[in-house]
């Protein structure tokens, strides 16, 4: 039996917007309400998107109260994802802060020139600055339970055919790490695992830099797992060809899914793609969408 007894997913900050007074990103944020078996709501915010302004918009529109919210988890330590941990840990009067212990770590980008950019957590939203905030930072490779029944997956061993694809605009990422500078290989991405009762696991990705075929594969021996019912959030597919997605979708298909929403890096085509290959599990996110697993949306796509 899962802890959980219903979820509900408030898509807070997308590529994507459907509605004239909410504001798109390229950024993720999502709130997660569950309600346990002793009939305690719990609530958790999965990442804080690419845009502050933005993001804060549409938690104000969407009436979002960030006063209960007990917990942020990170899934890795990119701008577009990190970009109001500490605003959501302030106004949240100062909870804790899960992450692997490389998402503070320096980034940069290097270009197909030679020219080096900064990258990873935005200056103002570093570890120091979400303990000054309330916040109390804890950081894990490994999985860890931050609400009853909610898990991270820790650091995702990278074991099937997925690489981690270059940056959009090519060059190189690169991490330094106890003062070495390496290849990034993202070793910082992490998802969500939720088990509701009556509908099954659920797994919430904010990139799936690991891999959505690696993800599955850890989650699956991490806690035993037959099929999953379903998979939300960003799958990282952009620029892949069309073997290597569905290759994935392959993979994927032996989970039987009865829920399929990917959003924010997915790319377009990928996101076709994947609509055509699951019409009865499809469910296009965006910018204000609430998605009740085990409960039909009123629509699957707009």
């Amino acid at each position: 039996m899962g802890e959980i007894e219903l979820l509900k997913i408030y898509n807070l900050a997308d590529n994507l917007v459907m509605s004239s007074n909410l504001q798109g990103q390229w950024g993720l944020s999502m709130l997660l309400e569950m309600v346990d078996r002793r009939g305690e709501t719990h609530k958790v915010i999965f990442d804080t998107g690419g845009d502050k302004g933005s993001l804060m918009h549409n938690i104000e529109k969407l009436k979002v109260n960030l006063g209960d919210v007990e917990c942020v988890v990170l899934s890795h330590g990119h701008a577009d994802h990190t970009s109001s941990t500490v605003e959501v840990v302030s106004s949240a009067g100062g909870v804790r802060v899960y992450a692997h212990p490389h998402l503070f770590l320096p980034r940069f980008y290097i270009d197909p020139g030679g020219r080096r950019e900064r990258g990873g957590v935005p200056e103002d939203e570093g570890l120091d600055d979400i303990e000054r905030a309330g916040g109390e930072v804890i950081l894990s490779t490994g999985p860890m339970e931050v609400s009853p029944g909610c898990w991270t997956t820790g650091e995702i061993p990278r074991v099937s055919f997925e690489d981690i694809s270059p940056p959009m605009g090519g060059g190189r990422r690169v991490i330094v790490v106890d003062g070495v500078e390496m290849d990034d290989r993202i070793l910082d991405d992490q998802a969500l695992f939720l088990d509701v009762d009556g509908v099954g696991p659920i797994i919430v990705t904010g990139c799936a830099h690991a891999g959505i075929v690696n993800t599955l594969i850890h989650a699956k021996k991490t806690w035993s797992l037959g099929r999953i019912h379903g998979i939300i959030g960003g799958l990282h597919l952009l620029q892949r060809p069309d073997s290597y997605i569905e290759r994935t979708m392959d993979f994927i298909r032996g989970f039987e899914l009865s829920l399929l929403s990917p959003c924010h890096c997915t790319g377009f085509k990928a996101m076709a793609m994947l609509w055509k290959a699951f019409p009865e599990s499809f469910i296009l996110n965006f910018s204000g969408r609430i998605i009740e697993p085990g409960k039909a949306p009123e629509h699957r796509i707009l």
